[in-house]
């Protein structure tokens, strides 16, 4: 068996480690011992970002703003769903460490993505990129399951506060989508989401294409306004 090989290291806001390790062609994020992301299970990070696209495949310049860069799969679904020249993609990135890494190490996985003229990556948390900005996005998208927990926005397990939520609902223009993969118990979060003032489906996919077991992603769907049913979220289910 190959061994387990770490490419690179940081602190985490939290002081903890943060590192980015190769294992047999495949990298992984982990810290304090905790595996976050793999690009072995990076189905459920794709869908994420394509599903968050698919109501603004038809908008001429769609902002959209993305909670941290992780493995890049969020944001390659989001790039890959959506072509359009003027969109904007920017990533709210608190370890300032990690685009290096992404070139260093991670080209592979997605060529090129950083050098999409679309692409604005800061150092900042999702908090700080929504106080700053002052024209409302069309999509707000978070990887809760797979990224450090963040101060004011999700708890330690990963669930949204509802603070946040509330927030994110005043961030976002009108017929907006937060988007959100979580894994939280489904009747107590929708409950959570729809006080927000969203209407809320969620979509079950697989969060690996690979391999034996049989994981799933929740992704929830919020948008601001009344939700339309369309076939782009076929398989969702609306309570």
């Amino acid at each position: 068996m190959k061994p387990a090989v770490t490419l690179a290291e940081t602190c985490a806001p939290n002081g903890a480690p943060f590192t980015l390790v190769e294992h047999d062609g495949e990298y992984s994020l982990h810290s304090g011992g905790v595996q976050l992301e793999s690009s072995f299970a990076h189905n459920g990070a794709a869908e994420l970002g394509r599903l968050s696209a698919q109501p603004f495949r038809s908008a001429r310049q769609p902002r959209i703003l993305v909670a941290g860069l992780g493995l890049g799969y969020v944001l390659s679904g989001l790039r890959n769903a959506l072509p359009q020249k003027r969109a904007v993609f920017q990533v709210a990135e608190p370890i300032p460490e990690l685009p290096g890494w992404h070139r260093e190490h991670l080209s592979s996985l997605h060529e090129g993505q950083l050098e999409d003229s679309r692409l604005i990556v800061r150092k900042e948390t999702l908090n700080e990129a929504l106080r700053k900005d002052k024209e409302g996005w069309q999509a707000l998208v978070i990887d809760a399951d797979s990224a450090l927990p963040q101060a004011g926005v999700t708890s330690r397990g990963g669930v949204p506060h509802s603070s946040f939520l509330h927030r994110a609902h005043s961030s976002l223009k009108e017929g907006g989508l937060l988007a959100i993969s979580c894994s939280s118990e489904h009747h107590a979060f929708e409950r959570k989401i729809r006080r927000a003032g969203f209407d809320v489906v969620h979509e079950i996919v697989p969060t690996s294409q690979k391999g034996k077991q049989k994981q799933r992603s929740t992704i929830w769907l919020a948008r601001k306004g009344a939700y339309e049913q369309s076939r782009s979220y076929r398989g969702a289910q609306n309570k």
